[in-house]
């Protein structure tokens, strides 16, 4: 078994570094029930909010979800065959890059990450994808892999928001796809 985890909307908190960003007064992470809420929030158009944020003040400074390196930890134990899988905004790779290096330095040293577009290449029916992203985890299934949603306001799981649920929860995913891999 292999686990591939999603940075943004898993491990870092990118909603509300956005809402810092641009400072967005009376922000709740409630605003965010799409993924693209953002532009919304920001009332920008698409272009002119991605090139705000296009920058290392902005990408290598995210800050992590509180349960990140709890869910870190809890993965671990299960297995220690962990990649990060992300694709950061276009242009930005670089910066991606220099915040696995300067947040989640075992996965840096240890060449543990892989960075681009197309999540689902990753797919085989040893591979588990954990992303906040349904369009994500729906591709990665339909390449042959398994997934689990992250519970965040902007997909179905919305209602389970409590740190440790989210933790447990995903772990009782891993442990049924773990038993249907070993069959």
């Amino acid at each position: 078994m292999k686990i591939f985890l999603d940075c943004d909307g898993v491990l870092f908190n990118l909603a509300q570094s956005i809402a810092d960003w641009f400072e967005i007064e009376n922000y709740t992470p409630k605003m965010i029930n799409r993924w693209d809420s953002f532009l919304e929030i920001t009332n920008l158009p698409e272009k002119q909010f991605y090139s705000s944020i296009a920058t290392p003040d902005f990408w290598e400074n995210l800050e992590f979800y509180p349960e990140a390196e709890n869910l870190i930890s809890e993965l671990l134990h299960i297995t220690s065959n962990i990649t990060l899988l992300t694709t950061p905004a276009r242009g930005c790779a670089g910066y991606r890059q220099n915040l696995i290096r300067k947040k989640l330095p075992h996965f840096y040293r240890k060449g543990k990450y892989l960075i681009g577009p197309d999540k689902a290449a990753c797919a085989n029916q040893d591979t588990i994808l954990i992303d906040d992203y349904f369009i994500n985890t729906e591709r990665f299934q339909r390449k042959g892999g398994y997934s689990i949603l992250y519970p965040q306001y902007w997909n179905k799981w919305w209602n389970i928001d409590d740190p440790q649920t989210k933790i447990q929860w995903t772990l009782s995913k891993i442990e049924i796809f773990n038993k249907i891999m070993k069959k």
